[in-house]
């Protein structure tokens, strides 16, 4: 496949040239310029040879071509140029398009990591929706995704509790502590709802597509998310780090203020999500993609056989309805 730009697109043929302009350009002028200051001492050290070239118009023409590489260079696109293969998304909807393309594949392969897979699905639902629709030649459809344990006590999101008078500390302080009713309301009204509707819209891609091969697992972590990755195709990486921000929640009728990790990414500076692609001409883009897909990789492997011990999700692999235990 061919390198892609930071736009997503590929790589046109004068973007090709002008990249191997840049990377070409100083080395031929260094060249040059040493070629030339060898010649001119040689002249001056070696007579006849000075003599000679000046008779012949060499030195003049060689200086006005050193004048005129030194202008080009000057004038030339001295301005940064954008490493193709990063990304430098605004919005979650920045993502969409290319998690099309990632759906254009006939091998589909989606690695998640994250809290409650909510803004997963929404990505996903479009194109899983299409599938459950129409006939397409996607052979196969593989989704990894890790999600936070959130049967165990945990920091973030966490309860704020304000801290006493006796405390010392300035006014408006709060103490951070575990919030079991969150937990709760996380599990219930995001993972299993999320899971649910994930499985069923695997359902209608399985009855329309039933040559498909479809592989969906969920894994717990008891790692704590500071930031989601979605990995497309094991070709692109995307990190979108979590926020956090004091906020108010109902519950069962109790109310309380916690600590929420932000699902939908703040804005850092003019971006909310930053990716890799591993196919880019960047040695340090393809590291940076390496690395994050290698970690998350590390990861799933080492959950293969370390599993909590009251899961939230008790069925955590799609399995056809037909194969289900009534």
């Amino acid at each position: 496949m061919s390198p892609r730009s930071p736009r997503g697109g590929s790589l046109s043929g004068l973007e090709r040239i002008r990249h191997s302009l840049n990377r070409w350009k100083p080395r031929i002028v260094k060249a040059t310029l040493a070629a030339v200051a060898v010649l001119g001492v040689t002249a001056e050290i070696v007579e006849p040879l000075g003599d000679q070239l000046k008779e012949q118009g060499f030195l003049g023409g060689s200086f006005a071509a050193l004048i005129a590489l030194i202008l080009f260079d000057a004038v030339g696109d001295s301005e940064p140029q954008e490493v193709d293969g990063v990304y430098a998304l605004t919005d979650l909807e920045d993502l969409r398009p290319l998690m099309r393309e990632a759906f254009d594949a006939r091998h589909i392969r989606v690695d998640f990591f994250g809290f409650t897979m909510q803004t997963l699905l929404n990505l996903l639902r479009e194109h899983l929706n299409r599938l459950g629709d129409e006939e397409v030649s996607v052979r196969e459809l593989t989704l990894r995704i890790t999600i936070a344990h959130l049967n165990l006590s945990m920091n973030l999101p966490a309860k704020l509790v304000p801290a006493p008078g006796s405390a010392g500390l300035p006014d408006g302080t709060f103490y951070f502590r575990d919030s079991p009713e969150n937990r709760e309301r996380m599990r219930e009204g995001f993972t299993r709802r999320n899971w649910n509707e994930l499985k069923d819209l695997l359902d209608r891609v399985h009855a329309k597509n039933p040559d498909i091969r479809i592989a969906c697992e969920i894994r717990e972590s008891l790692q704590v998310p500071d930031r989601k990755l979605y990995i497309l195709n094991q070709e692109k990486v995307f990190s979108a780090p979590y926020g956090i921000k004091k906020r108010e929640i109902d519950w069962r009728g109790s109310r309380q203020k916690i600590l929420d990790p932000e699902g939908f990414s703040p804005r850092h500076g003019n971006v909310r999500i930053i990716g890799w692609d591993r196919r880019s001409t960047s040695h340090s883009t393809r590291e940076i993609a390496e690395h994050y897909m290698e970690w998350h990789r590390n990861l799933w492997e080492e959950l293969e056989q370390i599993k909590p011990e009251e899961p939230v999700i008790d069925d955590p692999q799609w399995v056809p309805r037909e194969h289900r235990p009534h």
